[in-house]
Parts: structure tokens; sequence; C-alpha cells
């Protein structure tokens, strides 16, 4: 490093084939300059982005001027930084005039100008980009910053003043300060043949990039980046600003340095080189979306260069006249519609004609070149993985894009929490995962064998419309419609591909739609696994029959999985024609952007919402957000003289309701048919007895429960990892049986509310987790783990009458106790409840298989799949059981047992000596 800069060791210019760095930057200066003036001819200052676009889909002759222009522009910026390099090895500058330095000096700064305003001038997203960046730190120099930034950059949206310091102001100086440093006007011609050479081949092959807006990660030149990864550690970006100006100041003054301190100057600006060069690198290969810091072949930001040598040089000559009629989609030209423009079956939001191929499929609409139009694209657009890019462009549905990612469909964090609970491997329920995040622990390894299909991040990766195999898919899971004409087309394309006709020109000329959900059929995928939320919606319970076994039978449904399904009552809400979405907002079920733990917590809506108990609250459509606004336009519910009903939890209007003369109505999204929401009858809502009741505790007509499950691990099986799709050692068996569709059982929740007030809800509970775990330790099956936990439950089963009063107080089912004979005997005047249980005693807990609590017993450790629920207390048992008592005499439609309902106390207190009570009483 002594001698890095000696004036001693060198006496000439290093060189390169024989010329000298200078020579090359001067070379290269006079074809950027050349190429630009013919550059100029198709160049619209007025509308830049266009004008280039167009250049590149069928003006081959500004195609070869613009690739020249940019190579060679690139090769004057390192063939100048290496030829300022030999200055300061040689100390030349000692032999400068003062004046001559000076211009030298300021001709560094216009170095980089004319290149950064080259790159602004291109009017893409990342021009703008940059621009509004070098804005904000003109604008952040005291007193004279914003005017400079404007005589320099112009404003924002108006090109005019940089392009004329592009062409004319900083390249007529550099011009002049080069002359006047090289004393010629000319660099030799060999120097300009051989520099044309590497100009034109490295467009080709890397010809200049043309960014639209939907890219993940937007960047500025290779020279900028660095620029760009110091801005983002700063807090104060006018210190960027003062570190440039004293960079300056002091090349300025090396040669009015002495020898020791120039030669300390130099060193310092040299690490200062090397230390922005690592910041470039990393800028530039290692930084990805959101400044993550990601490995260059996993960063989106390349996948979008077209570098395929050939395929580019056939798109430079692609197009067959300079007047070729290119539309323009969402402000830039769309190539891909001069082949794809007469393709049908599209949404008016979706259609082509609108937003473009681009927009969703990606790939390179400047290229006219089949081959290098399709580089990149995305042949089934929505997954979760490319939905940023896709669906969440800047024009589209970004916001919803960002939100999908917390949604419990996306992350599973609750399936996740309660298994790893289950086999030991946390602490908690309520802690949060992601299913991207799962290892291959036993618990990890048991739901990718069995588990983790059903979410949104799994990949559609075959052309066809969503059905009940489907799983996964992004935003394609709900959005996504075959009709009559696209399945056929589509039949046609299976059977060509089969018969290996298809050799990649199949032209598709209908294309399935997107749009909003028009029937059930979408979530029936993954929601007729786990809870069968689909399946009992319409009233089918599953059975562990055989298609064979029903076949030719009424009553039953055998699924595309081949499970077996008896019908059952369907849901009230079913049966009057109304759809998931009618019910669930958007918020619901595409997030909120909030992470939550389990479904009870995402899902806002509740009964009293529509079927109202009190004033509501309510909203009218110019008080919606745009996302609720953009839906109630698109369901033609957006009526200004309604007064529409809200979520009470969350204050999201509900678009397909109004209120209107003390009533609420729904108009149901598939038939636009308007219906009348019933308020609550007064003994729901108006008794002592039922106020702490959720409205499914009497409103359920069924819940599917499996019990005696038994889970064991073969090591030497192979099973399919469900994330991956590849083989994995070692197989996850599940064995169930007694598949019952009865009322559930009923427990306690504790919920806390965001007042801070505690709640005590009676709701529903099947059983969640009442399994035994059998796993190989030291080659030898052992009994590891039983679990007896409940979980809460909306079955999704409504039914308009309410279940009976014997069903729930005389009952051993809904009280937790299990199926069974519960008999209430009176002997001797006394009064005593007496329990047998249907199924065996467990030997880990001596309770039922499936029961969730002991006959008038406590609960003892882990009983429930959520933190603050559980089964009743003996106390609370006990004061269902006196009820129960006296529904065994008296009816429950009797007046005396409809008054108990208010006031049941001072009944008690008149009871005859006929009524004989439990004997706890």
């Amino acid at each position: 490093m002594n001698n890095l800069f000696n004036n001693g060791t060198k006496k000439e210019y290093r060189k390169l084939f024989g010329f000298t760095f200078g020579q090359i930057s001067f070379g290269s200066f006079l074809i950027a300059l050349i190429s630009g003036v013919f550059l100029a001819i198709p160049y619209d200052v007025t509308k830049p982005f266009d004008s280039i676009s167009l250049m590149l889909l069928s003006n081959p002759a500004g195609v070869l001027f613009r690739n020249i222009h940019y190579w060679s522009s690139q090769i004057f910026l390192v063939f100048t930084l290496l030829h300022l390099y030999d200055h300061f090895f040689l100390s030349t500058e000692k032999n400068v005039k003062k004046s001559v330095w000076l211009r030298l000096t300021i001709s560094i700064f216009f170095t980089f100008f004319i290149l950064l305003s080259g790159f602004i001038l291109k009017g893409d997203i990342e021009g703008l980009q940059a621009k509004r960046i070098f804005t904000s730190l003109f604008e952040s120099i005291p007193i004279i910053g914003k005017n400079l930034g404007y005589i320099l950059l112009g404003g924002e949206s108006d090109h005019q003043i940089l392009y004329v310091n592009h062409i004319a102001t900083a390249a007529i100086f550099l011009f002049i300060v080069i002359v006047e440093h090289a004393k010629t006007y000319w660099p030799r011609i060999s120097v300009i043949a051989y520099l044309l050479i590497p100009s034109v081949v490295t467009g080709y092959i890397f010809p200049p990039s043309l960014f639209i807006g939907n890219e993940k990660v937007i960047k500025g030149p290779w020279y900028f980046v660095g620029l760009q990864e110091i801005l983002h550690w700063l807090y104060y970006p006018i210190i960027v600003v003062f570190g440039v100006i004293l960079l300056f100041v002091l090349i300025y003054y090396l040669q009015r340095f002495s020898e020791k301190y120039s030669y300390f100057t130099k060193k310092i600006l040299l690490i200062l080189f090397f230390i922005y060069s690592v910041f470039s690198i990393v800028g530039y290969f290692f930084r990805g979306e959101n400044w993550q810091f990601v490995f260059p072949w996993n960063n989106p930001y390349f996948s979008k260069s077209f570098n395929n040598p050939i395929n580019n040089i056939k798109s430079a000559f692609a197009a067959d006249s300079l007047q070729l009629n290119v539309p323009v989609v969402l402000g830039h030209r769309e190539g891909c519609l001069t082949c794809h423009g007469n393709i049908k079956g599209f949404s008016p939001a979706h259609n082509p004609n609108a937003i473009g191929c681009y927009s969703c499929h990606s790939g390179n609409p400047f290229s006219l070149n089949k081959k290098a139009a399709h580089k990149g694209i995305i042949l089934i657009p929505g997954n979760i993985s490319d939905a940023k890019q896709s669906c969440g462009g800047p024009q589209c549905h970004s916001q919803i894009t960002e939100r999908i990612n917390t949604t419990l469909m996306t992350t599973l964090t609750g399936m996740i929490a309660v298994d790893k609970f289950v086999f030991g491997e946390s602490n908690g329920l309520n802690e949060f995962y992601h299913v991207d995040n799962l290892g291959y622990s036993q618990a990890d390894t048991h739901l990718r064998n069995l588990c983790v299909s059903c979410h949104l991040g799994g990949e559609k990766k075959q052309y066809g419309p969503i059905n009940e195999l489907s799983r996964g898919g992004g935003c394609n899971a709900c959005h996504l419609e075959y009709d009559k004409n696209s399945l056929n087309e589509l039949k046609k394309f299976n059977e060509e591909k089969e018969e290996g006709f298809l050799k990649g020109e199949f032209k598709f000329s209908v294309h399935p739609s997107l749009s909003l959900t028009k029937n059930n059929n979408h979530c029936f995928g993954c929601h007729s696994r786990s809870g069968r939320i689909s399946t009992n919606y319409e009233g089918w319970h599953e059975t562990q029959l055989k298609p064979q076994d029903v076949f030719g039978k009424k009553g039953f449904r055998v699924l595309q999985d081949e499970r077996v399904f008896e019908k059952k009552s369907a849901d009230i809400h079913y049966e009057k024609g109304m759809l998931c979405v009618d019910c669930h907002t958007s918020y619901e079920i595409m997030g909120d952007g909030n992470f939550y733990l389990h479904k009870e917590d995402q899902v806002k809506i509740q009964c009293v919402d529509c079927h109202l108990k009190d004033s509501p609250k309510t909203k009218k459509l110019s008080d919606f957000d745009n996302e609720s606004l953009k839906i109630s336009e698109l369901r033609k519910t957006n009526d200004t003289s309604r007064i529409y009903l809200t979520v009470s939890a969350s204050d999201i209007p509900l678009v397909n309701t109004y209120y209107s003369s003390g009533n609420s109505y729904i108009i149901k999204k598939q038939s636009s048919e308007k219906a009348l929401m019933k308020p609550p009858i007064f003994q729901c809502t108006g008794t002592k007895a039922h106020k702490d009741l959720s409205c499914n505790t009497c409103h359920t007509s069924w819940s599917p429960q499996c019990i005696t499950c038994h889970t064991n691990f073969d090591k030497n099986g192979t099973a399919i990892d469900l994330l991956t799709e590849k083989e994995l050692k070692g197989e996850w068996i599940e064995h169930g049986k007694n598949y019952f569709a009865d009322p559930p059982a009923l427990g306690v929740r504790i919920i806390e509310e965001k007042n801070g007030n505690i709640k005590r809800v009676v709701d529903t509970f099947i059983p969640g987790m009442v399994l035994t775990i059998h796993k190989n330790k030291n080659s030898q099956t052992v009994s590891a783990i039983f679990k007896r936990l409940f979980a809460p439950a909306f079955s999704h089963t409504i039914v308009k009458e309410s279940r009976s009063c014997k069903s729930c107080h005389n009952n051993p089912l809904a009280l937790g106790y299990g199926r069974g004979k519960l008999v209430y005997q009176i002997k001797d005047s006394k009064g005593r409840w007496n329990f047998t249980p249907e199924f065996e005693i467990s030997n880990y807990d001596g309770l039922p298989m499936d029961a969730w609590i002991g006959f008038l017993k406590e609960s003892k450790g882990e009983v429930s799949t959520r933190v603050g629920a559980r089964p009743f207390t003996v106390d609370e048992q006990k004061k269902i059981l006196l009820v129960g008592a006296c529904l065994t005499c008296h009816d429950e439609n009797s007046s005396l047992i409809k008054q108990s309902l208010t006031d049941f106390e001072s009944l008690l207190n008149k009871r005859t000596s006929k009524c004989i009570l439990p004997n706890w009483y």
C-alpha cells in the first residue's frame, strides 16, 4: 500500500490492447454521444416510457442504437474511473493547471450526472424512483437545494429540463473538458471500431432493462445501488450530500497538498471506494424485497432480466413495420396483445384490454419474439409465491396480497400450535407459527404427512377448475372460474397433450375468468376436511363406508377423494340459498393485516350482527372503505339511499345488508333475492337463565364427531410431504372409528374483551384431540402420549328451531359425560342422578373414551385446544342437572318452565312436597 500511489514507480498510463484508459474513455464517450443523437429521433421526452417501449417492439434500428448508447456509456464510466485512478497513481494532478484541474474535478460530477440522467430518462419505475431519491437529496440542502434540484432535474413529472441537461449541458461540458484534457478533438478511429464490437454484442446479450412496475424489487443502476444502500441506513440524507461535497473538495485540493498529505488523502479515497463497492455489491446482488438479505439466485430482481442471447437478438428484428400498432395498456405498450388480443372469457375487470396480459402473467411485453416474450412468464398466476407480482401489482390488489400472508388460511398457526402442544413440543397453545417454517420434528412431520395441504400457500401447478380435490392455489382458490367454453378447450388441450400431438403450439382462445365467488365450490376442497364445515353446511356427514357400500343408494354422496357422506339436516342458511360469503367478509377470508391465533379470533361476524337484538351499528355507502365500496359496486348493492349494517366487532360494513324501519335485510349474493332477517325471540335474549349462551349452543343441530383416534409412526413407511410434494421417509398413520353426527357437548369459554372485561360464554365443543400417539423409540414401540382435548366448534348446522331443554339439561353428551344413560332416580324421598357410560373406560385417565369430564367431577390438567376453554365445573353441572330434575316431571313447554327462565329461584322456594330435588340441594 505504501507504493500504491508512488510517483516514481510508473511513468506511463496503463494500457489495454495498446490503448490508454483515457483513450478508451474518450472513444466510448463519442460512441455514446453519436448513438444518442440517432436515439433522439424516435425518443419522445413528453412520453419517454411509451416511446422506448414502442421502440423495443417495432424499431430494430432504435433498439440497436439504444443498446450501443447504453453499453458505451457504461464503458465510459468504468474507464473514466480507471483513468482517474491512473492520475492518482502517477500523481499527475501536480502537473495540471489549477483551472483545468477544477474543471476536471467538476467533470466527475457531470460524468455521473449524465449517466444517471440517462437512466432517469427511461421514464420507467426505476427511473422515476431514482429521480425522486435525487430530488429529495437536493431538497435536503439548505436554502439553495430546491432550486438547484429543479435546475438539474426539473419537475417531478416533467423530463424536459433533465433531457436538455443530458443531451446538451452535461454532454457539451464533458466534451469540452475531455478535449482540453486529451488535447485532441477526436480519438483514434481504431479505438471507436474496437469499442463498437463489445457495445453491440453486449447490448444484445444483456439489453438495458425497462421496468413496468409489477416488480417486487426496484433498484437503480449498478453505480447507484451503493448510495441507495447507504441512504437506507442513514436517518439524515443530508449527510450523504455533505459527504459527496467533501469528496469533491478533497479531490480538488489534492494538487495543493504536500506529498505526505496527498498520499494520505488518496489512501482514504481508495478505502472509501472499496467500502462503497461492498455496499454496491450487497445492494445489487444480495438485497431483496423489503430490504431483506437474499442470495442472488433467490432474488426476484434478477428474474426480470431476459438474458437469452439468441432470443434477444431475434426479438430485435421481429417487427415487420415501424408503424406496428401495439396497444397501450395501463400506461405501457402491451406486445402480448399482438398475438393474444382475441382471447375471450374474461370478466370485465380482468379483460386484457383493461389490464393486459403482463399484469398477471409477467413475461416480457416489449418483445414480439415468442421465446423472448415468454421469458419469465407465470403460467398460472395468483399463487401466494407470485401474488405480489401478479395480483398485487401497484394498480391492482397490493393491499390484499399483503394481508393474505397474515390470514390463518395462509399461516395455519392455530393448527400447528395445537399439534405441537399435543406432541409436547411447545409449552402453550397461543404461540404463533407459519406453515412455511415447519421443520422435521415429530409434530412437524405429522403435519407434513397428514394436515398441511390445505393452506393458501400451496401451489396450483395444473390448469383446471377448483374442485373437491383442490388445495391451496392462493388467489385462484377463491376466484378462478371455468365456464363451459373454457372447460371444453381445456379438455381438448389435455387430449392433445396426452396423445403426444401437443408441442407447445396449442393456442387457447377462451380464458377462465377471475371474479367474485358465486358459489361455495371454492370453499369445499379444504373445508370438507378437519371440521367438515362445507359438508356440514350442506347437510352431509362423513362415514367410514366405502363407495361400493353405497353404490346406487339414495342419501349418500361420494366425494372425489372417495370419502362417503350420509345426508343429514343442512344449515338453515344453506337451505335459504345463502353462500359462505353472504356472511363472511373479505377482511375475514383474506385477513385484515393482523395475525390471529385461532379461527374464532379471526372471524368477526356474529349472529347478532344480522339477527338484531339491539340497535345496530350502521354505515352509509359514503363511509365505506375502498375495498368494501368496490365489492358493493361489483355485487351491484351500492345504493346511496341505504343504511348498511356493520360487523359490530370490527366496524366493517356488510355490503349485502341494509337496515330499514327497524328491520334488517340481506341481499343474497347468488340470487340477489332480498330476505328479512328476524331478530331472536325473547327466550334467547330476554331471560336471565340463558344470558351467557351463544346462539349456536341452542341452534346447532349436530356436529361431526370422531373419538378413540390412534396415531402411530411407521419408520419404515414412506409418505408424501404435503409441503414439498416429495417422498418422505417414515409415515404417520391415523386410525379412527366411531364417526357420529350428534349434538355437540357444551362447555365454557372465558373471553377477555377489548375493554378488559371478562366474558363468560357457554358454547359448543367437539372432541378435538382424544387420541393416543405411539412413537418409535430405540426400535421399540412405546405408548408415549394420550390427550383428551375438546375444541370449540361452530359446526355450521344451524336450524331455526332451538334444541329442547332436555337435550341440554338431561343429556350426558351435552354435559360432557359422553354417550350413555343419564337417569334421575327417586328413592326414599331422595333424588339421585346416575350415569352409565356407553363407551369403555380409558386406561389413561379413567374416563369414557367419548367423555370430556367425569360425571359430577372437576376437570384436571389439559382439557381443551384453547386457553380459557373448559368443561362445566361441578357447581355448574349441579345447576344444570337441578333444572334437569325438574324436567323429569314438568313439560318443557309448560308455563312454569317458561317462567323459570327469568325467576327460577322463586319457583324453587314455592315448590311442593312432590318436588324431589337432587340430594346435593
